[in-house]
C-alpha cells in the first residue's frame, strides 16, 4: 500500500526532552467575582522554573485552584453561563470543580460530579479508544480495508482509488472523504436513524486517495464506531458502555440520545447569547453518534484521562494494555515534520515537540476541550454549556502560559539560505482548508476561513483572513515560516515553484490548498452576502454562530413541513 508523505505509521513517540505541562479547572459553585488584567506572576514563575520533564508542574493544589478560579471569573456570566473542569495528575484527580449555572432559568449550579455536559467531538477519543481495544483483542487491524468488517452491513466504502480506506485513516482523518461539517443534526430525537442507515444514506464522496492529506471527517469517526459495533455484533453505545464506561466507573456518561431518564446526574442546559445575558435553548441531537453524542461529567472525564495517562488503567480497572495505549499515543500520520501531527484519534497541541495531545468538541450550544501531557501524567478537561466566540481551549492556553508548560515564543532566526524573497513570492496566494466543505450550503465556511498569504520585506510573509487576523512570519528554513510573537508555524510543500500544500501548526484538522482563481472571485465579488464567520461543528477550535443555527433550523423546518405534507 502506498505510504502517505511524511507518514510514520509505526513510529514510536518522540523520546526527546519535553517541557513540563499542566492545565485544569473544576468544582462546585457559582460565578466567582473579580477580574485580573495579568495573571503571570513571579510566584508562578518560581513554581515552574524548577519543573523538569517527568515531574509534576505544580505542587500546591490550593494555588492552582485559586488561579483557575481567577481564570474562570473572567468568563462565567460573560463568555458562558456555566463550565465544568477536571485536572488529573498521575493516578488521581487534582481538581474537579464546577463554575456558574447549569441552567440560568433555575440557577442550579454546575457540580463537577453531577452535572452532565454534551462534549461533542471530545467523544471521538472514546470511539478511537474502542477501536484500539478491538486491535488489542485481535478483532480489528488498523491497516485492513474497513469493508472487511462490513460484510454483514449495508455500508460499503466504494473502491474509488487503488488504496482502501483503513481504520488508521479514520483515526487520523486521512481517509479522503469530502468534508460536510454536519454530523447530521436533528431537532427531534425520534428522527435519529440507526448508525447503519445513517452511514449508508449520508455517505460522502471519496475525493482524494487515502493517507495523503488530513481532512477532518465526522463521517469517518462514525464509520469507525460502526466498524467496532459490527466486529463485536453489538451496538456502538452498548460496546462503549461495557468496555469503557463500566470498567472506569463512568456512571454519568452515555452516547445515547436523549440522555436516559434513569441516568445519574442532570444534563446542563444548552444556552444561547441574548445581548448581555444567556437564555436556555432547546437541545439538538447528533445522528453520527460516535462522532459527537457523548454526554459526561467532569469527574467521569477525569477517569478517562487517568486511564490514558496510566498506560490504559486506573487502579485495577484496565481498558487498554500498556502497549496498546502507547501505540495509540504515538504518531500515525505526519502532515509535515515542522508542524503538529496526528496520533491515533488525538492531535498534537502547541509546539510539535511538546508531546501535548488533545481534542476539542462542539455541538450547537456546548463546547469542550481535553488535553493530555503523557510525559508529566497530567490531563485537563474543560466544558461550557454555551458556544461562545472564545472557546474552552482559551482556558487551557492561559494555564499553559501561566505555568510555562511549553517554551515561551522566541524570536525566529531567519534562514541563511538565499532566495527568501523569491520563495515568499512563490507561496503568495489564497488558501482553503481541506476540513471545510467545498460545496453545498456550508461552503460559506470555506470562503470565510480562506487564508491570504502575501510577501513582506526581507523574505517575510504576512497572512490575513476576512476577519482581519493579520500575522507576520519569518522564514527559518526554506518554505518554513515561524510566527512573530507566537508558536505557530507555516510549512509549504512546493513542487516546481508551485505550492501543493500549506500546513499550519495550529490547524491540525486539515491542510490548506491553493484556491483556484474562480474561488477568489467568489469571495471578492461579494457572493457571500453577509460575512458570518467562525461557525461549524465538532472541529478543533470551532464554535456555532447564527448562520449555522439558522441553517440547521431551516433544515428542521423543511423536514417538519415535508412530514406534515405526507
Amino acid at each position: 500500500m502506498t505510504q502517505p508523505r511524511f507518514s510514520t505509521a509505526d513510529e514510536s513517540r518522540d523520546k526527546s526532552t519535553r517541557r513540563s505541562f499542566l492545565a485544569g479547572v473544576g468544582g462546585l459553585g457559582l460565578v466567582v467575582t473579580g477580574t485580573t488584567t495579568s495573571r503571570t506572576s513571579a510566584t508562578t514563575a518560581s513554581k515552574s522554573a524548577d519543573a523538569q520533564p517527568g515531574e509534576a508542574p505544580f505542587t500546591n493544589s490550593e494555588e492552582l485552584e485559586a488561579f483557575v478560579d481567577d481564570v474562570m471569573a473572567d468568563r462565567i456570566g460573560t463568555t458562558t453561563p456555566g463550565a465544568t473542569v477536571a485536572i488529573v495528575s498521575g493516578d488521581a484527580p487534582v481538581l474537579t470543580k464546577g463554575y456558574g449555572a447549569a441552567d440560568v432559568e433555575t440557577a442550579v449550579p454546575v457540580r463537577a460530579a453531577e452535572t452532565v455536559f454534551r462534549v461533542g467531538s471530545v467523544g471521538k477519543l472514546l470511539t478511537y479508544t474502542a477501536v484500539m481495544k478491538g486491535v488489542e483483542d485481535g478483532v480489528l487491524d488498523l491497516d485492513t480495508d474497513v469493508n472487511t468488517y462490513l460484510s454483514d452491513s449495508r455500508v460499503t466504502i466504494p473502491d474509488t482509488y487503488d488504496d482502501s480506506v483503513t481504520l488508521r485513516h479514520l483515526g487520523t482523518h486521512t481517509a479522503g472523504f469530502e468534508s460536510t461539517l454536519d454530523p447530521d443534526i436533528v431537532a427531534d430525537p425520534d428522527t435519529l436513524d440507526s448508525l447503519e442507515t445513517l452511514l449508508t444514506n449520508q455517505q460522502p464522496s471519496r475525493i482524494r486517495p487515502p493517507g495523503e492529506l488530513v481532512g477532518y471527517s465526522n463521517y469517518g469517526a462514525a464509520l469507525a464506531g460502526h466498524v467496532v459495533a459490527e466486529a463485536y455484533d453489538t451496538t456502538f453505545e452498548e460496546y462503549v458502555q461495557s468496555r469503557i464506561f463500566d470498567p472506569l466507573g463512568m456512571t454519568h456518561s452515555t452516547f445515547l440520545q436523549p440522555v436516559p431518564s434513569d441516568q445519574p446526574g442532570d444534563l446542563a442546559a444548552p444556552h444561547i447569547r441574548d445581548t448581555d445575558s444567556f437564555l436556555a435553548a432547546d437541545d439538538v441531537y447528533i445522528n453520527m453518534r460516535p462522532a459527537g453524542s457523548l454526554s459526561a461529567t467532569a469527574t467521569d472525564m477525569a477517569a478517562f484521562m487517568q486511564a490514558h495517562l496510566g498506560d490504559g488503567a486506573v487502579d485495577d480497572a484496565r481498558i487498554l494494555d500498556a502497549e496498546t495505549a502507547e501505540t495509540m499515543h504515538s504518531r500515525h500520520h505526519v502532515r509535515h515534520p515542522a508542524v503538529t501531527n496526528w496520533r491515533y484519534g488525538f492531535h498534537e497541541y502547541g509546539t510539535p515537540d511538546a508531546n501535548l495531545i488533545g481534542h476539542s468538541g462542539a455541538t450547537i450550544n456546548y463546547t469542550s476541550y481535553l488535553l493530555l501531557a503523557p510525559d508529566h501524567d497530567v490531563g485537563i478537561f474543560v466544558a461550557y454549556n454555551s458556544n461562545p466566540d472564545e472557546l474552552p481551549k482559551a482556558v487551557v492556553d492561559e494555564i499553559v502560559a501561566e505555568y510555562e508548560l511549553q517554551q515561551a515564543p522566541t524570536t525566529p532566526t531567519p534562514t541563511s539560505r538565499p532566495g527568501g524573497q523569491e520563495r515568499a513570492e512563490t507561496v503568495a496566494g489564497e488558501y482553503s482548508l481541506t476540513s471545510l466543505p467545498q460545496r453545498g450550503p456550508l461552503q460559506v465556511v470555506d470562503f470565510l476561513e480562506q487564508l491570504t498569504v502575501e510577501p513582506a520585506a526581507n523574505g517575510r510573509l504576512r497572512t490575513t483572513t476576512l476577519e482581519g487576523d493579520g500575522r507576520e512570519w519569518v522564514e527559518t528554513d526554506p518554505y518554513v515560516y515561524e510566527e512573530v510573537g507566537g508558536h505557530d508555524v507555516l510549512a509549504f510543500e512546493v513542487t516546481d515553484h508551485e505550492v501543493d500544500v500549506l500546513n499550519m501548526n495550529r490547524e491540525p484538522t486539515g491542510v490548506y490548498q491553493p484556491v483556484p482563481f474562480h474561488g477568489r472571485q467568489l469571495v471578492t465579488g461579494g457572493v457571500l452576502g453577509t460575512a458570518v464567520s467562525g461557525f461549524g461543528l465538532s472541529l478543533a477550535g470551532w464554535g456555532g454562530h447564527t448562520a449555522w443555527k439558522q441553517w440547521t433550523q431551516q433544515r428542521s423546518d423543511d423536514e417538519t413541513d415535508k412530514g406534515d405534507s405526507e
